[in-house]
């Protein structure tokens, strides 16, 4: 068995997704995917500990400004390959027409998330298919939305049912009260921007990503029809499932 948390001290949200039941009776092969929260605050310590982990590359969800604003940090002075793959180009003080109108609910974010970020996310996972890049980390700001919902993709198409989904997208709320303190550190006026997100935005509640799955099966018919419907091979999915479950 191995441990599903990663104990850093900078990241606060660094998990293994190995280890989960697929529907056919195998299981993610644990050490070789995590997902976490921005990498900018490793620590040496914490890089010796990447290292031992022999991750190769490290698939970063932040929106350009986000990076140009905290940069990559000590992940710059690793060995790991630093993958810019933004889900959107600015996350931060984002402009919207007047005419638009914001989703009501968390899964509709993440719906909403999954249109605009499909080609980040399906390069993250051609990325996945490749052996000779992991293993490998995926990360943005505080490891949950964006993380989130890329996790529900991979583990979907891994063949992971849904309730084990929802389970794993629940972890975060264990620690979203220091993600939150330290956001607020950094950015005192974040809470008027959450003020304008649907109040759920702020924990990571299993309701949220249930409601997602129930989304995605209605609009892709599944995770997998959702993977083909932004363009990823047949290919890449069978590449990841040969890989990753064993």
């Amino acid at each position: 068995m191995t441990e599903r948390r990663v104990a850093l001290a900078g990241p606060i949200n660094f998990r293994d997704v190995g280890g989960y039941a697929t529907d056919d009776g195998y299981a993610v092969r644990w050490g070789q995917v995590y997902r976490s929260d921005s990498l900018h605050h490793l620590t040496p310590q914490d890089g010796v500990r990447l290292a031992a982990l022999g991750l190769r590359s490290a698939l970063d969800f932040r929106a350009h400004d986000e990076l140009d604003e905290v940069g990559i940090g000590g992940l710059g002075e690793l060995e790991i390959e630093h993958v810019h793959l933004p889900t959107t180009d600015r996350a931060m003080h984002i402009v919207r027409p007047p005419d638009w109108t914001p989703p009501t609910s968390a899964a509709g974010v993440y719906l909403t998330m999954m249109e605009h970020g499909a080609n980040a996310y399906a390069a993250a996972l051609d990325l996945l298919a490749q052996a000779d890049r992991r293993p490998t980390v995926y990360f943005c700001m505080a490891g949950k939305d964006r993380t989130g919902v890329f996790s529900a993709v991979l583990l979907g198409v891994l063949g992971v049912p849904d309730e084990t989904i929802v389970a794993d997208y629940a972890l975060t709320h264990e620690v979203i009260d220091a993600l939150h303190a330290r956001t607020r550190a950094v950015r005192p006026d974040i809470d008027d921007v959450w003020d304008r997100l649907p109040p759920e935005m702020l924990g990571a509640h299993t309701t949220t990503m249930a409601e997602l799955a129930g989304l995605v099966r209605d609009r892709f018919g599944s995770w997998r029809g959702y993977a083909r419907s932004v363009g990823v091979a047949q290919a890449t999915v069978d590449a990841l499932r040969d890989q990753l479950v064993a």
